[in-house]
């Protein structure tokens, strides 16, 4: 654990496992360091894998102290696989390696996962009705001892929902504020009642169970086998479950703006880096806007049933202004909206609309485009290679009513699927196919600094770097005396590709010539710079 205080003071970090958001708070494992410090750091040993743990860190220099409190996951011993699909065509002509799952029969792939369940099946969803073969195999599951959990949200569906509980099947829909929804659609398959790790996997993405959203609407699922994320996700079930058991408990329910931040965020999934927020607690759409910023090098791509936020739309602009590529996708019907941002990117005659317009387009399927997802650096030859999936619409209604999840997934082989989607999509919609370089495996592996860009700069430049190995990275800025400007990083990396932006306006510092050194390990590499205002 790091963290840092104002003043040089003590170090102390109590733990304790956590199983459910109804026990009570009782640290059982502590350590401390006396030593006064400003930059603290406690290595915690022996702990469970696949388990969420509640922590608090104190520190204090003898006539104060303060505390600061949070959750971690340890990683599991899962495989971390991760399947992608897509119900409609894909553009496999940029695959830079393994091709895109496109043209997929949801109803049958959602078929086999509830019919190969082994305990437990634990759901949301927003919309669950037409598919009577799906009602079938949830059934055949009862039936056959697995135990099975339904949220869902408070409209009607009556029939379906109420078969359910014919066969004995709990479901809670959504009690509160039922103006807005419950707007999940993750399914946690063998979790409960599971001794083994690989069995237990999650399965989330755009998708409801309907006729229309399986077969005819733009979707995609997204399938992870691991333990840990299979955890964090349960958390968030069960508390609008309002229980730990196999029953619900209606009075301690919460969803919507009830619900809080208790689960942890960050987790080492098969040595690749996942990031999961759940609205409205989370700040979902801080953390969609915090990445676009500080990870972003080259592109953002998204498609997107709903996008009526304009704090997103913002930073999408802030980007596109500084020479980055924004491109997107839209669902034709909810961009005809009042809210919808559509038409000032496409640069219609309005107040605040984009000079030049962005290339941005209106999909022309029928049916629904009813993805959610947004990536980073898809096209470029570095980058982070980032895919942002779930549910979450960018719309208000999801950043503080709906509840929601989004997924951050830094993976390069995740990144190019989504784009496989996307570039299908956005030619479809009316847009250039966009290219894609490849990056050979022995270059990815290599430990390398990148020049700035740009460079000269005036108000701001990103710095790319790549680390071949997991651990403490520290990239700093230094003048021509050998004097830190200012440390851009310094923390925990997997390996992988990471950017940093430098910002020298917040720092009042005069132009010239300039240094950013980075260091990981036994490794060190400085490049110069040229600030010019």
């Amino acid at each position: 654990m790091f963290w840092s205080t104002d003043v040089p003071a003590d170090s102390k970090i109590a733990w304790m496992a956590v199983d459910s958001n109804y026990q009570p708070i009782k640290f059982t494992d502590s350590l401390f360091n006396p030593a006064m410090r400003l930059n603290h750091s406690i290595a915690i040993t022996n702990l469970k894998a696949a388990t969420i743990y509640q922590y608090a860190v104190t520190s204090g220099d003898g006539s104060q102290a303060t505390t600061a409190s949070g959750y971690f996951v340890t990683q599991s011993v899962s495989s971390g696989k991760i399947d992608v699909y897509f119900n409609h065509t894909v553009d496999t002509t940029v695959s830079t390696d393994e091709k895109a799952k496109g043209s997929q029969s949801f109803e049958k792939l959602f078929i086999k996962q509830i019919d190969s369940a082994k305990t437990s099946i634990d759901i949301t969803l927003w919309a669950f009705k037409d598919i009577e073969t799906i009602l079938a195999a949830l059934v055949r599951a009862k039936n056959r001892d697995v135990t099975i959990r339904f949220i869902y949200n408070h409209t009607g569906d009556a029939p379906y929902s109420d078969s359910l509980l014919a066969y004995g099947i709990p479901v809670l829909k959504r009690n509160f504020d039922t103006a807005y929804s419950m707007h999940n659609k993750f399914w946690v398959f063998d979790y409960r009642y599971n001794d083994k790790p690989e069995n237990a996997y999650l399965l989330t993405g755009s998708t409801n169970i309907t006729h229309p959203q399986l077969h005819s609407d733009r979707n995609n699922v997204i399938i992870i086998r691991d333990e840990s994320l299979c955890a964090v996700y349960m958390r968030e079930f069960e508390e609008m479950w309002g229980s730990h058991t196999d029953l619900p408990d209606p009075a301690r329910a919460k969803f919507g703006p009830q619900k809080a931040d208790n689960v942890p965020h960050i987790l080492n999934i098969g040595g690749k880096r996942i990031e999961v927020y759940f609205s409205p607690s989370d700040s979902v759409a801080y953390s969609l806007k915090n990445l676009m910023k500080t990870k972003t090098t080259k592109s953002i791509f998204f498609s997107m049933l709903k996008f009526a936020l304009t704090d997103v739309e913002n930073t999408l602009h802030d980007a596109f202004s500084k020479g980055l590529q924004v491109k997107g996708v839209l669902d034709s019907a909810n961009s005809a909206a009042s809210n919808s941002v559509y038409p000032r990117m496409k640069g219609s005659a309005q107040q605040n609309n984009w000079v030049p317009p962005a290339d941005v387009f209106l999909d022309t399927i029928d049916g629904l485009l009813h993805n959610k997802y947004a990536l980073i650096d898809a096209n470029s030859p570095v980058g982070n290679k980032i895919a942002v999936t779930g549910s979450f619409n960018w719309e208000p209604e999801a950043c503080f009513e709906n509840d929601e999840n989004m997924l951050i997934i830094y993976d390069e082989r995740v990144n190019n699927l989504y784009f496989q989607e996307f570039c299908q999509t956005y030619r479809e919609a009316g847009g250039e196919v966009i290219g894609v370089q490849e990056v050979s495996t022995a270059a990815q592996q290599n430990f390398c600094l990148e020049q700035n860009c740009p460079n000269p700069f005036g108000e701001w430049t990103i710095i790319n770097y790549r680390v071949p190995s997991e651990g403490n990275t520290k990239l700093e800025v230094i003048d021509i005396f050998g004097r830190v400007v200012i440390t851009l990083g310094n923390q925990y990396h997997l390996p992988g590709i990471y950017s940093a932006v430098f910002n020298p306006k917040e720092l009042s510092i005069n132009p010239g010539i300039y240094f950013y050194r980075l260091a990981t390990g036994s490794q060190s590499e400085t490049k110069s710079m040229i600030f010019m205002k």
